[in-house]
């Protein structure tokens, strides 16, 4: 059973569930876990329940907000107010029924100034992103020892504008740590959406695939999608949120979510009523990425449509092996951030921001079974 501690007073009234997360979070061998980033995720859990206690005295509400980084940055956070869901796949037996604990989501993908701003670093830094040896008993501040991105070879914008835009060509390993980064500025526990809270996100409580309804001649003032010539993306939040307030969540930048790709959940799960599912990656690729992008044809930027991430989004990565921070050959792939109402345990912490499937060897891995 998940240890739950309440970042707002609407979940004391909520019943206490076991999260379906597959495999466990216990089955990672303790030899896998990284003593100093479990350590890291200590002192940032400590930092979130200090500010979870805070807000509780002062009875902070469930609401939009803003989280503002050491830079000044703003991310504009938005609540979803979540009900029960009948989540269904491609095959008419792969359906579940779905409960998802409240949460805030990010009302646009993270963008580069954003990114920009965790990439910055004054100390030079292994290729996985930890501080040089020789440097780190100089530094007194946790904050300069979380992995952050090392320089890059190529520019993941594909010559694209920066300026304004969402940050692209970014792997599930640099968003994970931008989440931990994000978290230990904040005092609350950032990460990467499950693709159940991104669909329910999108849908926006609605029954519809979309968020323009039935009527798809209104897509486009939703999202860009459709734009096969066109090599530019778009600067975020110029076209009609959803009902939550969610830009882009069709077209524009595909998104990372944390799951693992499965091509039918019900046989994955192995049971029909599910809370808070999470299909955790055991490998490299495939992950579960939505949203589609300003090139995809409408059937995928729907809520359901589903895109695996592949080796060859590292296709020109000159490196061996290959970067773990960015993805050379994807400049359309975006994420973006949630923020939980409930507090893991600091050993799940860690598993939310160590996925230890960063390495990979170039080749695409089959999905997870089934």
């Amino acid at each position: 059973m998940r240890l739950i501690h309440c970042a707002i007073p609407l979940c004391l009234n909520s019943l206490t569930l076991a999260d379906d997360i597959n495999p466990p979070l216990h089955s990672v061998p303790d030899a896998a876990i990284n003593a100093e980033q479990m350590r890291l995720t200590r002192v940032i859990h400590q930092k979130i329940t200090q500010t979870h206690a805070e807000e509780k005295q002062r009875n902070t509400q469930f609401a939009p907000f803003v989280a503002t980084l050491r830079s000044g940055i703003e991310i504009q956070m938005q609540p979803i107010k979540t009900q029960p869901f009948t989540w269904q796949g491609v095959n008419p037996q792969d359906t579940l029924n779905v409960t998802l604990d409240d949460f805030w989501m990010a009302s646009t993908e993270t963008t580069w100034a954003a990114y920009d701003d965790f990439y910055a670093s004054s100390y030079k830094r292994e290729k996985d992103g930890s501080v040089d040896q020789f440097v780190r008993p100089s530094i007194k501040d946790d904050y300069d020892l979380i992995a952050r991105p090392t320089p890059q070879y190529y520019p993941v914008t594909n010559h694209m504008p920066k300026e304004g835009h969402s940050a692209v060509g970014v792997t599930h390993h640099a968003a994970n740590k931008f989440c931990q980064w994000l978290s230990y500025q904040t005092g609350h526990f950032y990460r990467l959406p499950t693709e159940a809270e991104w669909e329910f996100a999108c849908r926006a409580g609605s029954h519809n695939s979309n968020a323009w309804g039935d009527n798809d001649t209104d897509a486009k003032q939703y999202a860009w999608f459709g734009e096969a010539e066109n090599t530019h993306y778009h600067k975020p939040a110029l076209k009609k949120p959803n009902a939550f307030g969610l830009y882009d969540m069709h077209g524009n930048v595909l998104e990372l979510t944390l799951d693992g790709f499965v091509q039918d959940r019900r046989k994955y799960f192995a049971k029909a009523n599910v809370h808070n599912p999470w299909v955790k990656a055991t490998q490299p690729y495939p992950h579960v990425t939505k949203g589609g992008t300003w090139k995809s044809p409408l059937r995928e930027i729907k809520a359901s449509s589903r895109i695996p991430s592949k080796a060859e989004w590292k296709k020109t990565d000159p490196q061996e092996p290959k970067s773990v921070w960015a993805f050379s050959d994807a400049p359309f792939l975006g994420f973006r951030v949630v923020r939980s109402t409930t507090i893991p345990t600091p050993e799940e912490m860690y598993h939310y921001w160590n996925s230890h499937t960063a390495l990979d060897d170039g080749e695409d891995a089959q999905s997870l079974s089934p």
